[in-house]
């Protein structure tokens, strides 16, 4: 509305110079300059601060008088301005509230009635036909605004419904994930890996009795093979997290991804407390990781993890290569979607991830959460 009132401007002007009964030329100019003072200051307001409701009544009501006393000095009923009052209901709609709609187009068609009837225009021939006619429009106009504001309304919770079951349903997906992703980690950390470290040490014991190349190979390949289950029991299931807490667990995985690429590492972590959301958290956050080591060919990483204003940041740096923003849909086409389906997690959780990036400038990636608390 705050911009829509500016062509107003131009369009009231260009209206006064077309042919009415009764204009006051002078008047007309100094409601003008009021109402262009006015639509100037409410522009600059909107960009600046937030408009809550009662404002916005508030200056709808400003502009019905506005345009009531522009009308009355070009014309009353016969003015060009008095079609500026149709624009008054149609924005009310927008607002998603049919009681206001229909309030703002009784009060357009009573102003409009008033300054209509209060010339002395309205006593020629056919006047009062005229103005009663052009009243009926703009009731006919309110009421259908109404009906777009009920309609829109309607629609609006429905959507917001149907945004409230997805997040409820990826919540429950991701819950699940992560109860069968603990059930497979404790399998194989308390039945594959046992065997493996027991037939290690059975291999240890006959090395000792009988000394032989083959006992000797045997050993390390366990021993590697013990190395790689522990190391995908902790991807299936963090036990740090579980057990100390995000911040260390991402300095955990920050220094393992840091060491494996050859990185320089700047930690700075300052959240110390348990978060519900911090399995998300750790999770993106191993993804990005693992797009540095991957993908970047950087020589510098930087984590960072800290609260700010009910807000858990983490965020993810890297001095790489980088790449040109088109470039992350062409990587979902052709079935990249880790960075994808880490987004859809965190904003089903009520985050955002954005990030930030340019061919040969690195990459930053931002990820946001609520702070819902200590569990």
């Amino acid at each position: 509305m705050a911009w829509l009132r500016l062509p107003a401007i131009a369009l009231f002007a260009a209206g006064e110079a077309l042919v009415a009964p009764n204009p006051d030329h002078v008047r007309f100019l100094v409601a003008l300059t009021l109402f262009s003072a006015w639509s100037v200051g409410m522009l600059a307001w909107t960009q600046l601060r937030p408009v809550g409701s009662r404002l916005a009544i508030a200056a709808t009501c400003v502009d019905v008088a506005a345009i009531t006393a522009l009308t009355t000095f070009s014309g009353g009923g016969f003015s060009h301005a008095r079609l500026a009052y149709f624009l008054v209901p149609v924005v009310a709609a927008f607002r998603l509230q049919p009681w206001v709609t229909g309030a703002a187009a009784a009060l357009t068609t009573v102003a409009y009635l008033s300054q209509a009837f209060a010339q002395r225009s309205s006593s020629q021939p056919g006047a009062t036909r005229h103005i009663v006619v052009e009243a009926g429009f703009l009731a006919w106009v309110g009421l259908a605004c109404m009906l777009l504001s009920f309609l829109l309304e309607r629609r609006t919770a429905l959507a917001t419904s149907l945004a409230e079951q997805r997040t409820q349903l990826l919540a429950d997906a991701l819950e699940a994930e992560q109860r069968e992703r603990q059930a497979l980690a404790e399998a194989l950390h308390d039945d594959a890996l046992q065997n493996l470290l027991s037939a290690r040490h059975e291999l240890q014991e006959a090395g000792e009795a009988a000394d032989h190349p083959a006992l000797a190979r045997a050993d390390g390949a366990l021993a590697v093979t013990a190395a790689q289950l522990r190391e995908a029991v902790f991807e299936l299931h963090p036990y740090v997290l579980e057990q100390a807490g995000l911040e260390l667990a991402l300095r955990s995985i920050a220094q393992d991804a840091a060491k494996r690429a050859g990185l320089d590492l700047d930690l700075d972590l300052h959240y110390g407390r348990r978060q519900p959301d911090e399995q998300i958290l750790f999770s993106a956050a191993r993804e990005l990781l693992a797009n540095v080591v991957k993908h970047a060919e950087a020589t510098r990483m930087t984590v960072r993890l800290a609260e700010v204003d009910g807000i858990v940041e983490l965020a993810v740096e890297d001095d790489g290569r980088g790449f040109p923003p088109e470039r992350h849909g062409e990587q979902l086409a052709n079935g990249h979607i880790g960075l994808a389906s880490q987004r859809v997690r965190v904003e089903a959780a009520g985050g955002s991830m954005r990030w930030t990036s340019s061919e040969g400038s690195g990459t930053r990636v931002v990820i946001e959460l609520p702070d819902r608390g200590a569990f």
